[in-house]
């Protein structure tokens, strides 16, 4: 993220280190400032930040508590190699001169291990004039942070948001309906695939060292006909747990076993406890009372997972449109890849509603598996850079008199 870190009118860099490549504490998973000369060069800032080594996945700036600097949230993505596991998140301070405290536990204790963070931001959701924090993430309900003033964030109950666990991976702002009030868009999984989830049948995960090696172990089930049952193949359950073979000697003493039939209540006793209640990409409309409202945008958002959204009005009409992609590769082969998408353009009607556009008609064709996509302003006018996995960007450049949602031309 650039923003101006020391107050001297410069955009400077944070970046965030993570992954699953190292171990929990590797030095390698410090994340890093680079502070701006002025001359276009960045220097490393050493002991600006503190030390940490959690495997983060993104930050958002704010100056949230209206001290005149911009402080940041860094949301934490995993504990390396203990999937589902909630890791670090941090609540920074910034003293103005670009050194950072982290504040967490003194400020927002619950926003400590909040979760496996995927994305974040901070905004006025409840119309006080100070901005809140929004955070999603994996196996996750879209959790809102008040701000209760003097730095202090406390997470706030939502009616609405009660169930609404899922596979998040990206949030944007506005105001979709014309009502005034801020709503948010949230990429999901999607409904194409395998696994399908609702608050009544929900995915579930339990986490824990079942055999006592020292690996987590994660068990998932998904509703099969009104009962839950693990999603794991018998040999592959196995394989990870050997003690198990005597308990299921054929297929047929595994068929049909739940998590519960399958383990003991002290085996289970213990383990991390995870679910989703939906695997829709979603637009959660702003009731006004301090509820709000979950709504699946159309059938051609679900096809695949939603890691880029950008809300914009781009066709110029007074509402706001959104632009999705997505795509996942990396599932199993008893889950199928997740890659149906192209992109999609969704044209808004600023009542809340909107409508797919052609491909051949919005010219905004994304293969691959796109991971963000941004808005940029240039001496040559505005690009949408979509980022992919593994690939090379593309750039779209809206047609004169038109919009990317018309006429787009990729490179």
């Amino acid at each position: 993220m650039f923003f101006d870190a020391n107050g001297d009118g410069r955009p400077d860099l944070y970046v965030v280190s993570g992954g699953n490549e190292y171990s929990e504490g590797a030095p390698a998973l410090q994340d890093r400032l680079y502070l701006n000369d002025g001359h276009g060069k960045f220097h490393k800032a050493e002991g600006y930040l503190p030390t940490e080594a959690a495997s983060g996945s993104h930050v958002v700036a704010a100056d949230y508590d209206g001290d005149g600097h911009v402080d940041l949230f860094v949301g934490g993505r995993v504990v390396p190699w203990s999937y589902g596991a909630d890791p670090l998140s941090m609540l920074l301070h910034n003293d103005g001169t670009g050194h950072f405290t982290d504040v967490t536990a003194k400020l927002a204790p619950e926003l400590q291990h909040v979760g496996m963070v995927t994305d974040a931001v901070w905004q006025d959701v409840d119309g006080d004039g100070r901005l809140d924090l929004v955070v999603v993430g994996e196996w996750m309900p879209i959790t809102v942070f008040h701000n209760e003033g003097g730095g202090r964030l406390k997470r706030m109950t939502v009616p609405g948001l009660e169930q609404s666990e899922g596979w998040w991976n990206r949030i944007v702002t506005g105001d979709f309906n014309g009502d005034g009030r801020v709503d948010f868009v949230v990429g999901n999984l999607g409904l194409n695939g395998r696994l399908h989830a609702t608050p009544q049948e929900p995915v579930t995960m339990y986490v824990k060292d079942f055999d006592g090696d020292g690996a987590a172990e994660q068990l998932i089930s998904v509703y099969n006909q009104g009962a839950s049952y693990p999603l794991a193949q018998r040999d592959a359950l196995i394989s990870a747990l050997p003690f198990l073979k005597s308990r299921f000697p054929a297929y047929k003493d595994y068929a049909k076993k739940k998590i519960t039939d399958i383990f003991t209540p002290q085996e289970l006793s213990g383990a991390l406890f995870k679910k989703v209640s939906t695997f829709a990409t979603t637009l959660v409309l702003n009731n006004g009372d301090g509820s709000f409202k979950l709504v699946p945008l159309p059938n051609e958002a679900q096809l695949a997972p939603v890691y880029g959204i950008v809300a914009a009005d781009l066709n110029h009409d007074g509402h706001t449109d959104l632009l999705l992609a997505g795509n996942f590769d990396g599932f199993k082969p008893e889950i199928g890849r997740m890659a149906a998408s192209y992109g999609l353009l969704l044209r808004g009607d600023g009542k809340g509603h909107f409508t797919p556009v052609r491909t051949s008609e919005s010219g905004f064709f994304v293969p691959g598996q796109s991971r963000d996509i941004a808005r940029v302003r240039t001496a040559h006018g505005e690009l949408f850079v979509v980022a992919r996995n593994n690939d090379r960007p593309l750039i779209f450049r809206p047609s004169r008199g038109q919009t990317v949602a018309s006429a787009g031309k990729h490179h």
